[in-house]
């Protein structure tokens, strides 16, 4: 799989406020992002919904096999669901058990695996 570049301008994760510096409610914020991270069901749900809905974001970080595509499908799931920033998704995950972490990392694998079949499949055409 080719890596793809978007400009920041259309990643749909920075629109949503991603990479925000700034949250004047982090604790709120932290817990709604544990919430969502220790959830597999829910998590799945919000991270299929990324995948395939932020088209941009998804390709740059998706087709990019040297980020980590799990943390960035953690973190633009709860982006979506609730507008938490990475910053304070990235405490979030470390404020949970490692079987949570390892259940959320599973969960994106799932989400990736299906992601990448639909994406080749999408790029052959």
């Amino acid at each position: 799989m080719k890596k793809v570049y978007h400009n920041y301008l259309n990643w749909e994760d920075w629109k949503h406020g991603m990479f925000n510096l700034k949250d004047d409610n982090e604790s709120v914020s932290i817990q709604k992002a544990i919430d969502l991270l220790s959830n597999p069901s829910a998590l799945k749900a919000v991270m299929r919904h990324v995948a395939y809905y932020w088209k941009c974001s998804a390709e740059m970080n998706l087709t990019n096999r040297n980020r980590n595509r799990q943390a960035w499908l953690g973190q633009a799931a709860c982006c979506y669901q609730y507008k938490v920033p990475e910053y304070l998704t990235k405490r979030a995950w470390h404020l949970l058990s490692e079987d949570q972490q390892r259940a959320a990392n599973a969960v994106a694998d799932q989400v990736i695996e299906a992601w990448e079949n639909y994406y080749a499949q999408k790029t052959i055409k």
